[in-house]
């Protein structure tokens, strides 16, 4: 069983309360989801920032708008070229 096919936490969270280092298997889970949502707050806390200093570098700033034009142009061509995609 792996974890990417979901087959093993009902085995893992039930080792678990079993060897008594959790209370349930609810108290697994629920300990899962809030490590898995800090994680999500710091990435998006990083990617604010990262973003932010972006914003306030004029060079920086420049250099994504040219990137962004050029991204959106190659999808253009890609479009006009095979429309049925």
């Amino acid at each position: 069983m792996t974890r990417r096919s979901g087959a093993w936490y009902p085995a893992y969270t039930n080792a678990e309360v079993t060897a008594g280092r959790a209370r349930s298997v609810s108290a697994v889970v629920n300990a899962a989801l809030a490590r898995r949502a800090e994680a999500d707050r710091e990435a998006d806390a990083a990617v604010r920032a990262a973003a932010q200093a972006v914003r306030s570098d004029a060079a920086a700033s420049a250099k994504v708008a040219r990137m962004t034009a050029h991204v959106l142009a190659q999808r253009e061509r890609h479009l006009a070229q095979d429309p049925g995609e």
